[in-house]
């Protein structure tokens, strides 16, 4: 009897391994399509090349480029080679080859870089570099290696176990937790208001619009609390129920704002600073939590159902209130000496600006599926 509730419960252990793999894929595929907008933005004026720079060394060698193209694909090279490990753990738990796994790993990231600097010889704005095809296979071979190594198994299972702990497993929470990682990003890029739309005001640009002003303070504190009430709810979904969730969630928000804060002083020029202390910001995030505390109180696929009113309204309400303008101006805000401050600052705002349209359809999905939990 006993060895039939192992087997059982051993099979359902590989079967939600199996479930949050698609999760796992999930995140792989989309910090793929990250790597594909940073290499072939801005994506018009497509004409055939003239010469391939690829296959010559370039005349100069920026060290920064250099770093940047290593640390970007770091991360992917990580997350292919914990895939596949995971995936010949299942299949086959005896028989998990990491010389393979890496070598498959930084010929799949080699394969990946070469098609994107290929592709870069056909947009003028673009400039394809075999130094850059490289540092990407530099840098996926590095985070395939960490992960592959004894440290990196190591801290791959405190990983697991600390996600285990405080947040839910199942596939659903998988996604959500994609979806979370794509918000902590987007609040790299300081010029992005917090939990607002546009861009964060140029004083010379807005000089009639004064923060306490009631016409622009009342809608800016209402979409900013809809947007923190609903992001509230939404981590609460992801996590199990417990006392500590709306403790957590609070934290989540004070280091992204920690986040925020840090990018603007490194990144934005000195006038922007001040705009983080807008008491439309201090109002809409003490309201919405608030609030979030309230709702919290719903069983989970009405908590879901409430989230989702809120992202929608949020976003909707912000898109309203919010100042956009050209991206050029946009680019006058930050007072960054380096390069690849156009990629980053389109990529993190395109991620911003879709976020609530993606957390709407998931919060949606996890409404319609899950009947039992009212």
């Amino acid at each position: 009897m006993s060895s039939a509730i192992s087997a059982q419960q051993d099979q359902d252990l590989s079967t939600t391994r199996t479930r949050m793999m698609r999760a796992d894929r999930g995140a792989l595929l989309a910090y793929a399509f990250m790597l594909a907008y940073a290499s072939l933005n801005p994506f018009f004026i497509w004409r055939w090349p003239e010469t391939f720079t690829l296959f010559a060394w370039p005349k100069y060698v920026i060290a920064f480029d250099v770093i940047i193209n290593v640390m970007a694909y770091a991360p992917f090279g990580a997350m292919l080679a914990a895939l596949l490990r995971e995936r010949a753990s299942i299949s086959a738990p005896r028989f998990t080859h990491d010389r393979q796994i890496w070598l498959l790993t930084v010929a799949a990231s080699a394969v990946l870089s070469f098609g994107f600097e290929l592709l870069q010889a056909f947009l003028p704005s673009r400039v394809s570099s075999f130094v850059d095809l490289l540092a990407n296979t530099i840098g996926a071979a590095a985070g395939a290696a960490l992960v592959l190594a004894a440290p990196g198994r190591l801290l791959m299972g405190s990983w697991r176990q600390w996600r285990r702990r405080h947040f839910l497993i199942s596939n659903e929470a998988g996604w959500g937790l994609i979806l979370l990682g794509s918000w902590i990003f987007a609040q790299l890029n300081p010029a992005i208001p917090f939990f607002e739309a546009g861009h964060i005001a140029n004083p010379f640009d807005a000089a009639n619009a004064h923060p306490y002003n009631p016409l622009v303070l009342l809608p800016q504190a209402i979409g900013i609390t809809l947007n923190v009430c609903g992001f509230a709810l939404f981590v609460a979904l992801l996590m199990p129920p417990n006392r500590a969730v709306m403790l957590n969630v609070v934290l989540l928000i004070v280091a992204g704002f920690v986040v925020k804060v840090a990018m603007a002083a490194l990144m934005l020029k000195a006038p922007q600073m001040i705009d983080w202390m807008a008491p439309a910001r201090v109002i809409g995030l003490t309201s919405g939590l608030i609030l979030a505390a309230y709702f919290s109180r719903l069983g989970y696929r009405w908590r879901a159902f409430c989230a989702t009113l809120f992202v929608f309204a949020g976003g909707l309400m912000t898109k309203i209130t919010s100042m956009y303008g050209a991206f050029d101006e946009t680019l006058r805000l930050f007072n960054w000496p380096y390069g690849q401050l156009v990629n980053f600052a389109s990529l993190t705002r395109w991620m911003h600006e879709t976020w609530p349209l993606l957390t709407v359809i998931f919060l949606a999905w996890l409404f319609v599926t899950h009947h039992e939990q009212n």
